[in-house]
């Protein structure tokens, strides 16, 4: 399983733990449940808080009420994809400082883990994975993890997988709506229609200025990020639902995904 915004094609380096048995290690139990390995984590302090441990991910990610809970989510930029700094992570012996992490909705992991009664709190990615060499047991449930002397890129400067082009053209300008505009339908924010490319996917759906966009392809798209970055990864001739309000009424449309038009 891949989630929202955050793919990229990574692997995990695995090696026998003699290659770097003079760097500092630690092993810690995962949890196999719903195809997915989970881990504990404290965050400045405080947890645990239970990630998936996605070698595809391109970063770390927390869920919003993470970002609540550990005094971050003031710290967000409204509008763009949602980066805050954690002062201290740990899982296990290893503590990394000053990482990094998206703050983001992933329905890919929430809706599984409510349906197995399970905690999710976010996912463990590439921005802390590719600083150790790392190996599985799948007999025992352990991940040992090896310090490696390998520092990844900063996740907001040009992540493969999280800031690629637009791969697919929708045709709309978009702001974020006001949340007493979308409350009524049961979605917690959307993005306000500005304007519309003409003969565009969006114009040929239906969707007009002034109409609110709360979901695209089964996402709710409460900030413009999630629209870019679904965008990043749409393929042209997709075909979508999208969700929208007009009028204070809920309407869905079915529209095509074009190619990026040249410039």
């Amino acid at each position: 399983m891949r989630f929202a915004a955050l793919f990229l094609a990574a692997g995990f380096l695995a090696s026998p733990a003699f290659a770097e048995d003079k760097k500092p290690s630690t092993t810690v139990k995962f949890d196999l449940e719903a195809n997915l390995m989970w881990v504990e984590a404290t965050m400045d302090g405080k947890g645990p808080f239970r990630l998936a441990v996605d070698t595809g991910a391109s970063t770390t990610v927390i869920l919003p009420d993470v970002a609540e809970e550990l005094g971050l989510a003031g710290k967000r930029k409204p509008g763009q994809d949602d980066f805050v700094t954690v002062g201290e992570v740990k899982i296990g012996g290893l503590k990394l400082n000053k990482l990094k992490v998206a703050v983001m909705e992933i329905p890919q992991l929430t809706t599984p883990a409510e349906m197995m009664r399970m905690k999710a709190h976010g996912v463990l990615g590439y921005n802390f994975i590719s600083r150790f060499v790392t190996t599985f047991d799948y007999r025992k449930k352990t991940i040992t993890f090896v310090e490696s002397d390998y520092l990844p890129d900063d996740p907001e400067s040009g992540l493969p997988g999280l800031h690629k082009p637009a791969q697919g053209f929708l045709g709309v300008q978009v702001d974020e709506a006001d949340v007493r505009d979308v409350k009524m339908h049961g979605y917690d924010g959307g993005l306000r229609v500005n304007s519309i490319v003409e003969f565009s996917p969006a114009e040929k759906g239906g969707i007009k200025e002034g109409d609110i966009i709360v979901d695209i392809a089964g996402t709710p798209t409460a900030r413009p990020g999630i629209l870019r970055d679904f965008l990043r990864r749409a393929v042209p001739g997709q075909k979508i639902v999208i969700t929208f309000i007009r009028n204070g009424e809920l309407w869905e449309t079915d529209v095509v995904i074009a190619k990026v038009r040249e410039k």
